[in-house]
């Protein structure tokens, strides 16, 4: 796996190796699983962005249209 360097304020590497500690991992798994986490919530913010997006674009007919539809498939089931 690639090393990344970066430069933290001291104050939140002091709070990052007190986490590691209480979780007893390293700094580094610490900081890669945050990272992780971020970027699975972009993607996920995203599709939904795109889902909804999509949605608003077809047209889904109205909701009267729909209910007599389904009324009639379940009286065509008896």
């Amino acid at each position: 796996m690639p090393a990344v360097s970066f430069y933290l304020p001291e104050d939140v590497l002091k709070e990052l190796r007190a986490e590691a500690r209480n979780r007893k991992t390293s700094v580094s798994r610490l900081i890669r699983t945050a990272v992780e986490t971020h970027l699975d919530l972009e993607t996920r913010k995203k599709a939904k962005a795109d889902l909804i997006r999509a949605l608003r674009t077809v047209d889904l007919g109205l909701w009267d249209e729909l209910h007599e539809e389904r009324t009639k498939e379940s009286d065509d089931r008896s």
